[in-house]
């Protein structure tokens, strides 16, 4: 797909309906205020600056609840932005923001094209996503290559980054142990089983961090099963975990794949408590399509949107009256994606690239909504100052935090 291209989408997003790059900037949230705004974009100023911003996300295929939801909240940083009539640097320069959006669905090479497309656009200053380990990983070390920002929201471990990639986000390898030390210790969890997607990095490296962690926390994989992106039928893995007679089930999969898990999970009789990464069981569409089957799994958050205040709750009560998906995590992500770059351009004074990333190597700053974003890089392009809140799901898109 190329830029600016009506994305169609598949059957994981419900029908949802067709979203352009024009209907994109025409979103409109709330300002701290937590009032809704026009749908409105102001004529540019002449003198201003456009900073020009390629994003790739995977809005159809299995990840896509993840990719829309990153894709409205970039919008919703857009749309805030342009109600303010652009910002400004500490030399009085106005810019204005404007953003290419392609679809990566859920493959690997689709995202690199998409990304040296953005690279080879000289107008395009830095590129936003992928949400999905698929797409991000391997843009990695290309990102090194031909030097264009990336800035992303994925959760696979990362073996050698370069200066040019960051991510916002908490990510498995921080986030999954303080959710097994909250849920392993306030259940008693002694027999664990593990059932993970094996094509998704992200999810394969959250298997993974399970098995790290078992000694530490004293509990056992009683059964470690594996399937593919895709799969439909899950009876001989679940089978398998029956047999084991497990404490607990640690579930890694994208929405796609996993609402179809945990019904067959359900289905097949078995009661035991379920795990997720990704605050992915906080999604409506993750209940709605399991039928419930994720009441009472425990997952794990960035933020506590529902049982936030001040500016982060403005902004997502304005969220989801704009946007027809409701927020989660993957929201803010998109949203402070697009805000660092806004700060880095700031502190850059310039849309050049090279600037860009030298502000975002030591980026320090609170976005809007109150995220803490602080990169070192080199060594790493991880967000330093991440909040990792777990919670239990209580009904669709409700929760209750665990401590």
């Amino acid at each position: 797909m190329t830029h600016g291209d009506d994305i169609g989408l598949d059957e994981n997003t419900q029908n949802l309906p067709r979203f352009s790059r024009r209907r994109l900037m025409r979103g409109a949230v709330a300002t701290a205020s937590g009032l809704a705004l026009p749908a409105l974009i102001r004529p540019a100023n002449a003198a201003s600056v456009t900073v020009q911003i390629g994003q790739i996300e995977p809005l159809t295929g299995p990840s896509s609840a993840y990719g829309m939801r990153c894709r409205d909240g970039a919008a919703s940083a857009i749309a805030e932005i342009e109600h303010a009539g652009g910002f400004h640097d500490a030399k009085g320069t106005e810019y204005r923001l404007a953003v290419n959006l392609g679809d990566m669905a859920n493959d690997a090479r689709q995202a690199i094209t998409l990304y040296r497309q953005n690279a080879l656009d000289p107008s395009i200053c830095a590129s936003v996503g992928p949400t999905n380990s698929v797409g991000y990983v391997p843009i990695v070390p290309i990102a090194a290559q031909l030097r264009l920002l990336l800035i992303g929201e994925s959760g696979a471990p990362i073996k050698r980054w370069t200066p040019w990639a960051y991510r916002v986000n908490p990510v498995g390898a921080t986030a999954v142990p303080v959710l097994l030390r909250t849920v392993v210790g306030k259940l008693s969890i002694k027999r664990m089983a593990v059932l993970y997607d094996q094509t998704q990095d992200g999810q394969a490296g959250d298997a993974e961090v399970c098995r790290q962690m078992k000694a530490t926390l004293g509990y056992d994989i009683v059964a470690d099963q594996a399937f593919s992106s895709g799969a439909q039928d899950f009876g001989p893995q679940i089978s398998s975990i029956a047999n084991a007679r497990p404490d607990a089930i640690f579930v890694a999969a994208a929405t796609g794949d996993g609402l179809r898990v945990t019904a067959q999970i359900r289905a097949a009789g078995l009661e035991a408590p379920l795990m997720t990464g990704y605050g992915a069981f906080n999604d409506p569409v993750y209940w709605n399509g399991s039928n419930g089957a994720i009441k009472g799994g425990y997952t794990w958050l960035a933020q506590d949107l529902a049982g936030s205040t001040g500016a982060l709750r403005g902004w997502y009560d304005a969220y989801n009256r704009t946007y027809q998906l409701p927020a989660t995590s993957f929201s803010t992500y998109g949203y402070d994606c697009v805000m660092s770059i806004v700060e880095a351009v700031k502190q850059a004074g310039s849309t050049d690239r090279d600037k860009i990333q030298e502000a975002m190597a030591q980026l320090d700053f609170r976005s809007p909504i109150g995220t803490h974003v602080t990169f070192k890089n080199p060594p790493t392009g991880e967000n330093l100052t991440p909040t990792v809140t777990v919670i239990q799901t209580t009904g669709s898109g409700t929760y209750a935090v665990v401590t």
